[in-house]
């Protein structure tokens, strides 16, 4: 398995969550209240880290699950959500198996996000309509398919 970069701050992540996290100065709760919605059934965190994401989405009626690369932020993450190490483009989950797919703020920390969002569209089941959104990673310019419908993540169609 790939090296994980963000085994060397895990620690110092989960304490700067800790300490700023219920300020949610960049409004997380509230889009991840919009974008995902309400719902149940399982939510597959792609890159989980810590598991910071965990309450906000079972608030929404979701039961998350998350899987990441880095062994030492799943040790932290594992106290909020169930939990898998795994490389995201290799998902540890039956295709079509999950209604809901997230991946929160990871698309630059995933050198091969496009293979991601493929891999997270082929483990969301077919009810996830996928929904036409404008990229913000920057560098998809032509016409676009959501791969996690639920947050409205793109990749080039």
């Amino acid at each position: 398995m790939p090296a994980a970069a963000y085994d060397e701050i895990a620690d110092w992540y989960e304490e700067f969550v800790q300490a700023t996290g219920a300020d949610d100065p960049l409004e997380y709760r509230r889009l991840l209240g919009e974008l995902l919605g309400r719902g149940d059934g399982t939510c597959l965190e792609i890159g989980c880290g810590t598991g910071y994401h965990a309450d906000p989405v079972r608030s929404l009626g979701w039961t998350p699950v998350g899987v990441d690369l880095s062994a030492k932020m799943l040790r932290h993450g594992r106290n909020r959500l169930p939990v898998a190490r795994a490389d995201a483009t290799r998902l540890p989950v039956a295709d079509a198996s999950v209604p809901a797919v997230i991946a929160m703020l990871v698309h630059t920390d995933m050198p091969t996000y496009p293979a991601v969002l493929r891999e997270a569209e082929q483990t969301a089941t077919r009810e996830s309509t996928p929904m036409p959104r404008s990229s913000s990673a920057g560098s998809v310019t032509s016409r676009t398919y959501t791969a996690c419908p639920s947050l409205g993540t793109t990749v080039e169609a």
